[in-house]
């Protein structure tokens, strides 16, 4: 008998014990939100839903220090809209720490110290975003999102090498932002079936495109700006029938081949801050969407007037700070929609007096600082233009009435250029 009462009383202690230590909330400051009107208050509890109003829509922000989620700490809370546990110094989500909450739409993690995601961290929920930003995450384990849906998921800044098969499983998924990273690889088919839509990689170490890694049959915007990659082959986007969007700039690229690009739909695309020197003739064929081209602060010398010859939609074009000089002959010849030419910061000395003429209007055309040192009366022709740039030229002067030669031009910038003493009282006047 004694023996029996001795076990039981153990069996209390024990039970004690592991109740206090599964205490997740101890300590902090609960602020919820109702109808505009905020209360604040100290709890001390293993379960959320035991310290915020029975009422319906509650967004909840702890302040204070959380450093576990044990399993069901926030669960069976079927008002709770948002949850923000920001910068409450989290280092471990047990399994099963959510469930039941059927009007959640923002779980912010963000600015914690969670190093992994476990299997079954994120099951069964259905929100608008969950954001894990700021943290150490290194590992995300097979099924930590299971039976998932959310609009997006953030994981920037974090310490990710690679993303592993199985980590989404039975997953609809938006946007997904794995910037600031470690990124280079991604398991084959780890992102084909979720459904995604935006995928960014800003700032990890992808050295190339590989279409075993890219097969996201919707998804519409890829960031891969300031990555590690080197080239770009043909059939590189061979699995991303809907791309409309794709950033490249801030790599290593030297050469765009041809092929690349065909058969897409891209209607931006970003290629600054790379070494490029060579483009192929035809290597932007074949994109009948494309509407901006970005190929600032580059190496190309020569502007190929077959470059575009066929991307019929495009409206701006920028390819500042490169080393052309020269604009040919029918450069634009079938980009009649073209409203935006950037091409300040070149070494152009020449610009042919065919290669605006097929245009009817531009927004803004600037060729600021080359090496312009005369200007063709006739160069403009009828072309509408409402804001012209030739500061930081080397234009002395220019012949004719200047008011007849930039009729059609409502701004004109014309600064420091090295005028000559006549020249310059003309365009005093004129300005």
């Amino acid at each position: 008998m004694r023996s029996l009462v001795l076990n039981l009383l153990v069996c209390i202690l024990l039970v004690k014990v592991t109740t206090s230590e599964k205490i997740t909330f101890e300590n902090v400051t609960v602020q919820w939100s109702l109808n505009d009107e905020l209360v604040e208050s100290v709890a001390t509890s293993d379960n959320l839903k035991k310290i915020i109003p029975d009422k319906t829509q509650v967004s909840v922000e702890i302040f204070g220090h959380v450093p576990i989620l044990y399993e069901k700490s926030v669960f069976d809370a079927p008002n709770l809209k948002t949850l923000d546990l920001s910068s409450v110094g989290l280092e471990e989500i047990e399994p099963e720490a959510f469930g039941n909450l059927p009007l959640l739409e923002d779980l912010l993690l963000a600015s914690n110290g969670l190093t992994q995601i476990k299997t079954a961290t994120f099951t069964n929920l259905n929100v608008s975003q969950v954001v894990l930003s700021s943290n150490s995450i290194t590992l995300l384990e097979p099924g930590a999102f299971t039976n998932f849906k959310a609009e997006y998921v953030s994981l920037d800044s974090n310490k990710l090498t690679e993303f592993s098969s199985g980590v989404f499983e039975n997953v609809t998924l938006g946007t997904l932002s794995l910037n600031h990273n470690f990124l280079y690889t991604i398991a084959p088919g780890a992102l084909s079936a979720i459904g995604l839509t935006r995928l960014k990689l800003f700032g990890n170490n992808f050295e190339e495109i590989d279409p075993e890694i890219f097969d996201m049959q919707e998804l519409v915007s890829l960031d891969l700006y300031s990555n590690s990659i080197k080239l770009l082959r043909s059939g590189d986007l061979r699995d991303l029938p809907e791309l409309k969007e794709l950033w490249l700039s801030e790599n290593q690229l030297e050469e765009i081949p041809e092929g690349v690009f065909n058969n897409t739909k891209l209607t931006d695309l970003y290629l600054a801050n790379n070494q490029i020197a060579k483009i192929a003739g035809k290597a932007f064929e074949d994109m009948p969407e494309l509407i901006v081209l970005r190929l600032d602060f580059n190496k190309v010398t020569d502007w190929d007037n077959n470059w575009l010859s066929e991307a019929k939609s495009i409206s701006e074009i920028s390819i500042s700070y490169n080393l052309i000089t020269e604009i040919p002959d029918e450069v634009l010849k079938n980009n009649s929609n073209v409203t935006k030419i950037d091409v300040q910061g070149n070494k152009i000395r020449k610009i042919s007096t065919k290669a605006f003429y097929k245009l009817e209007h531009i927004d803004h055309l600037n060729l600021a600082y080359n090496e312009i040192g005369n200007w063709n009366p006739d160069l403009l022709g009828n072309v509408s233009i409402v804001s012209l740039d030739l500061s930081g030229n080397r234009l002395k002067c220019i012949k004719g009435d200047l008011e007849t030669i930039f009729r059609n031009v409502q701004i004109v910038y014309l600064d420091n250029n090295p005028w000559e003493e006549e020249c310059a009282k003309k365009i005093v006047e004129l300005q």
